[in-house]
This record gives structure tokens, C-alpha cells and sequence, in this order.
């Protein structure tokens, strides 16, 4: 028996077991009354029959009837059981168990289907993980670790954080910006260049679409890189190709990139430091991930395919046992440093804030927007989530204590303080939320 890792996203559903890695299987269909097909076998024949099309099986998984139907396919459950039924038929073998990762897009009633599809397609499932705590868990990271992911139809934002567990926090959509529409701008660009430059029209023949739609990936790499990107295209009137610039593929999707930019800095605290995880699909797009590392404080890392499904494989032990249910938090690989260990524990003698550093000292130091305490720290207002009376710092017993007396929350090194923590030279605090940020200093 083996552990076969599953990665269901709309965009390519992939299978891991041992180190064989599948090939991605769009989740596309083509509903011909002489047989349906699906995954790879329906992509490379998308364009020719348009009509027979379907792409929204898994991101739009109900049990309502579809618009068109096919022989054993009435809704879009049908479509999906086809897909992971063929799909599992191809790398399991008898006594194989799944473990299943799910972007933080499928939830509730539509998480529940899934798990009856998989069921009745005959997929012993052993557990379930969301796709992102899988993909970053092994990563060395920030405090807060963001994963995006660019689906079919849609981009899943999810924030995570955590200490020694990456835990999710939230997830975000951007519902418009998806591959298919990406994809659909770029042929645009390329078929009208093309038509400028030798009166062909690739998107007016449904053989040379496709062939366009199937050589796109390779073009895209080539933008990705930077390098100017020769297409050629093939018909019955002979050969045309133009090249583009790699950027301009770049500029083409700028729309769509500015939305995700917005979204991942709507989702971050101030400028908080943190790691942007960028999925294999997300990371392939020329220019996203230098558009990204335009935002302050983001250090962003691009995942291999498959990132997903080799962290459900290596976490299998907190995912088996018991009954099936959605993990939502693995244990880091690489542990943060704890609260206050920063330095080696060497205390600070100071908090920096606004480049003023004031000394820590026996008497407590209260910070807050009206600290009210002989010794204090005023901080600017008004800022969001910072009480007048929000911490206190002082020495105790050789140590540094930092105490939260606020509402909003007091964080170090990303954590909430519970109470009060022993705090070390290199620490940041931050309160509130966004709220303001302070550093603790060792001054000699």
C-alpha cells in the first residue's frame, strides 16, 4: 500500500506517489454525445469544439443541473467524479490511500461534495489538507506567510501565520483574475500583432487556436525569462510568426496584476515583514513575481510544481488517523525563534520608536496614545487598535517583560502576548492592528 498525495485545483489536478509526479490535468470537459472527455485529453481539443465545453466542474461544484448534458453527465458533480475517477485509475494502485489538498476556495457544502466524490469514484481518502498550509510548510518563512495561486477562473489569496504551526488565518479572492481570462488577453495581443503584420488571423481558425492556445505555455516561459518570444503559427496557407517583447506580456496583464497586488496589500499589517509563496501556475506568469516584490517587506519565494501535494506526503502523520477532516495548521518545518530569543536572549536596554530610542529600566515604561504614567512613551495618533494605556516594558528578575494592558493587542515577533513575554534584543512589537511598530535595541 502507498500514500498517493492528490492536489485538486481547477487549473491542473496533479498526483503524487513516491517521486512520480503527474502531468497537470486542466478541469476541462468536452460534453460530446459520443463520449465525454476530460483533463489533458479535452484541452488539446478545446478550440475546435467550443461549444461542447466545460471549465467551472470544480470551481463551481453543485449538484444543479448543467446547461448541457452528455450521457452520464447531468451536473457539474459528474464532471468532477469523471476527472478524479480517471485521474486516480491512472497512478494508484489496489490498497493506495489518498491524501487530499484543497485550495482554501472549496468550502463548505462544495467541500462536503468533493468528499462524496472522491468516495464514489473509489478514492480511499486518508486525509484532507488545505493546499496552501501543505505547499509552505517546509518553507523557511516570515511570521506571516501569504500563498497565491492563480485557478482557472480566480486568484486564492491565503494568509497564514503561526509559531511553530502554520496555521490558516484567512483567505481572499480575487474572482476575475483567473487563467483563462490571462490567457484570453495574451492570444488577443498575439493574434492582432499577427494580423498586422501578415494578414493572419490565428483565432479565426479553429485548428490554428488551438495550436496557438497549445504552445502558449512555452511562449510564456520564454516572456517569463525576458527574452523576446518567437510564435509561429501553422495553416493551410502556410507559416506566420511575429515576435513580441517579453515584457509586453507583462503589460498586457497589468490589470489583472494591479487586483492582486491590492489584494496582498490589503492583506498584510502595515508593512509587516512576510513571505509571498507563489504557486507553480502564479510563478510562471511573466513579471507577477517582480511586480510583487515591489511591495515593502516581501520576500517572496516561487514553489515547484506538485508544492502542495509533496508537503500532504510529508506531513502524513498529522493528517491520518481518526476520521477524515480538513487540516488547516502542520507543524513548521522550520520553527520561528521564540518570543524573546532573538540575540540569544540578550535583553535590550532600549525601545526604538520614530528614531528616538528610550531606555528600559525597573520602573515601567507604559506606551500608549495617553500613557498617564511617569515614565512613558506617547505615541502618534490616532492609529487603529493602540490604546492610551496599550504596554508596559520593564526589568524584572534580569529579564526584559513587556505586559499588554490594551484591547487591541499586543504582538511580538508577529504572536499575540498573552499576558505578558520575556522580550530580547532584535524583537519587534507591534500594536495593535495595523496599528504602530517598536524595536527592542541592546545599546553598549
Amino acid at each position: 500500500m502507498s500514500l498517493v498525495a492528490l492536489e485538486l485545483v481547477d487549473a491542473g489536478l496533479v498526483a503524487l506517489k513516491g517521486e512520480a509526479l503527474s502531468a497537470p490535468s486542466p478541469g476541462v470537459a468536452l460534453l460530446d454525445p459520443a463520449g465525454v472527455t476530460v483533463g489533458r485529453e479535452a484541452a488539446a481539443a478545446l478550440r475546435l469544439k467550443p461549444v461542447l465545453a466545460a471549465d467551472r466542474f470544480w470551481s463551481a461544484l453543485s449538484l444543479e443541473p448543467l446547461a448541457r448534458t452528455a450521457p452520464g453527465v447531468r451536473c457539474t458533480a459528474d464532471l468532477a467524479w469523471l476527472h478524479l475517477s480517471r485521474l486516480w485509475a491512472e497512478i494508484s494502485a489496489p490498497g493506495d490511500e489518498a491524501l487530499v489538498a484543497v485550495p482554501g476556495s472549496l468550502r463548505g457544502e462544495s467541500l462536503g461534495l468533493a468528499a462524496g466524490i472522491a468516495r464514489a469514484a473509489g478514492v480511499p481518502v486518508a486525509g484532507w489538507v488545505d493546499a496552501a498550509v501543505a505547499a509552505c510548510a517546509a518553507l523557511p518563512a516570515e511570521a506571516t506567510v501569504l500563498h497565491l495561486d492563480v485557478e482557472l477562473h480566480q486568484s486564492v489569496l491565503t494568509v497564514m501565520g503561526g509559531g511553530n504551526a502554520l496555521r490558516r488565518q484567512r483567505v481572499d479572492i480575487a474572482p476575475r483574475v483567473g487563467l483563462k481570462a490571462l490567457q484570453a488577453a495574451w492570444a488577443q495581443v498575439i493574434a492582432e500583432t499577427m494580423v498586422r503584420r501578415t494578414r493572419f488571423d490565428p483565432l479565426h481558425q479553429a485548428a490554428a487556436e488551438q495550436q496557438l492556445f497549445d504552445r502558449l505555455p512555452r511562449w510564456l516561459a520564454a516572456a517569463a525569462a525576458g527574452a523576446t518570444v518567437d510564435i509561429q503559427v501553422e495553416s493551410g496557407a502556410g507559416s506566420f510568426g511575429v515576435s513580441l517583447p517579453g515584457e509586453q506580456f507583462a503589460f498586457v496583464a497589468e490589470a489583472w496584476y494591479s487586483q492582486l497586488v491590492d489584494l496582498l496589500r490589503a492583506a498584510r499589517e502595515a508593512e509587516e515583514p512576510a513571505t509571498l509563496a507563489l504557486s507553480s501556475r502564479a510563478a510562471r506568469l511573466p513579471g507577477l513575481a517582480a511586480r510583487c516584490a515591489e511591495l515593502p517587506g516581501l520576500d517572496v519565494v516561487e514553489l515547484p510544481e506538485g508544492a502542495a501535494a509533496r508537503g500532504a506526503l510529508d506531513n502524513a502523520a498529522s493528517l491520518g488517523g481518526g476520521p477524515p477532516a480538513l487540516v488547516t495548521a502542520l507543524p513548521r518545518a522550520h520553527p520561528l525563534a521564540p518570543a524573546g530569543a532573538a540575540a540569544h536572549g540578550e535583553p535590550p536596554t532600549h525601545v526604538l520608536f520614530a528614531g528616538r530610542a528610550h531606555p528600559i529600566t525597573a520602573e515601567p515604561l507604559v506606551v500608549g496614545l495617553d500613557p498617564g504614567a511617569p515614565r512613558s512613551l506617547t505615541l502618534p495618533g490616532p492609529a487603529p487598535g493602540v490604546s492610551p494605556r496599550h504596554c508596559e516594558l520593564l526589568c524584572e528578575n534580569g529579564s526584559v517583560i513587556v505586559r499588554d494592558l490594551s484591547g487591541g493587542g499586543t504582538f511580538l515577533n508577529g504572536e499575540r502576548v498573552t499576558g505578558q513575554a520575556r522580550v530580547a534584543a532584535g524583537d519587534r512589537l507591534r500594536l495593535g492592528r495595523p496599528g504602530l511598530s517598536l524595536d527592542l535595541v541592546a545599546v553598549g
